[in-house]
């Protein structure tokens, strides 16, 4: 009698627990239906509206600017960046130091410019020579090449904001040096 009291119970729990199913509403299916729909917001939850599509400057991947372009635009997609190597740079401990003349302590990162003579840190993009490869880092930083002072280097990889400059701080490519 016991055991059939427990059985019962046991039967009644499993039902009550097994049971409960959420029931769908009209207005839960069409959400449902909709996300494979295209969606109406964009990355941050704001609504676009037709004919709204987010503006990005007109850049397409693979496109090639040079530094001034790379520095005042609003840049979204992998771009190619040409210019001169005309500093070396670094952010160790927050202490933010930018050389445009040898010698070159720093191996970490490299400054690229419009013109070879460029010694003003604003007119320059910083390129992150750390989240690169070992090779990339050897060939381009200023300490082991002093010689890469007034070179032409293109850069491919994202806008980003790199030892408070506008900067690449991973190198998807290169091409070094340039004519």
């Amino acid at each position: 009698m016991k055991s059939l009291r427990n059985f019962i119970i046991l039967l009644v729990a499993t039902l009550t627990f097994t049971c409960c199913e959420k029931p769908y509403t009209d207005e839960e299916e069409d959400k449902k239906e909709n996300k494979n729909d295209k969606d109406d917001t964009d990355d941050d939850g704001w609504i676009i509206e037709d004919g709204d599509e987010e503006d990005d400057s007109g850049f397409q991947v693979g496109d090639t600017v040079d530094v001034k372009t790379f520095i005042e635009a609003y840049i979204t997609r992998q771009v190619w960046v040409k210019g001169y190597i005309v500093g070396a740079a670094t952010g160790a401990r927050h202490d933010y130091q930018y050389v445009f003349k040898p010698p070159y302590k720093y191996s970490t990162a490299i400054l690229i410019a419009d013109s070879p003579d460029e010694n003003r840190k604003d007119s320059t993009v910083a390129i992150c020579l750390t989240s690169c490869s070992k090779k990339i880092r050897e060939k381009l930083n200023l300490v082991d090449h002093p010689e890469n002072k007034g070179q032409r280097v293109a850069i491919f990889g994202f806008q980003e904001s790199y030892l408070k400059l506008t900067g690449i701080k991973e190198i998807d490519a290169y091409r070094f040096p340039l004519k």
